[in-house]
């Protein structure tokens, strides 16, 4: 088959001159060398970097946990001694109480031994309260002279000091009149020196006493 192309002759030069091609050209001579060297060289310089980072980071890392162990641990041991603090306060605690228990039975012994012996006839403790060195004794007689003559006898004693009569109510008990009373007093330690101190009328008593031997 015969071909014929009818193209001018124009478009003929332009087909034949077409678009130009890109072509690569490798560079040439030594600098072009040092550059691409010097490139590479900075990339392993910081690839090197990149792996010494790295590697910083995981120690850094395994050195964040090992801590944070360690800080449990020292929490637990911080809560063991706030636990054995706490029980040594409340055992220090209790030892005073037994302490103070212990302190004040043999003067509450003493003091329940001499008011029984103080107790005139005809005269009964119903109840007795104790607040710290304050006593309320509560009884039952039938005159108002026994009551005098109890108030006379805790006077007379060195541990109990202003006996006072607070209330006096009569009664009827199964058929007798007798009377309530109220007495407020104060508890004295035989120690002390209001306790030790001898009343002034019996140092009266014997220097009288003294002149009339003479």
């Amino acid at each position: 088959m015969v071909r014929i192309n009818l193209l001018p002759k124009e478009e003929k030069v332009k087909r034949r001159i077409g678009i130009p091609r890109p072509s690569i050209k490798m560079p040439t001579g030594i600098e072009n060398y040092l550059g691409i060297g010097l490139v590479i060289l900075v990339i392993i310089i910081l690839s090197v970097i990149h792996i010494g980072q790295k590697k910083t980071m995981a120690h850094l890392k395994t050195n964040i946990a090992e801590t944070r162990l360690e800080l449990r641990k020292l929490d637990e041991v911080v809560k063991l001694v706030k636990e054995l603090d706490k029980k040594k306060k409340d055992l220090d605690a209790r030892i005073e109480i037994i302490r103070d228990l212990n302190r004040g039975r043999f003067e509450k012994t003493q003091f329940l031994y001499r008011l029984s012996s103080l107790i005139p006839d005809y005269c009964w403790i119903q109840s007795m309260e104790v607040r710290g060195q304050a006593i309320v004794i509560k009884g039952i007689t039938f005159s108002n002279q026994v009551i005098a003559d109890f108030m006379k006898r805790l006077q007379a004693e060195k541990i109990f000091r202003s006996v006072e009569l607070m209330n006096i109510v009569g009664k009827e008990i199964e058929k007798h009149s007798v009377m309530e009373f109220d007495l407020h007093t104060t508890l004295v330690s035989e120690s002390s020196p209001s306790a030790t101190k001898a009343p002034p009328k019996a140092k009266a008593a014997k220097s009288k006493q003294g002149g009339k031997t003479k």
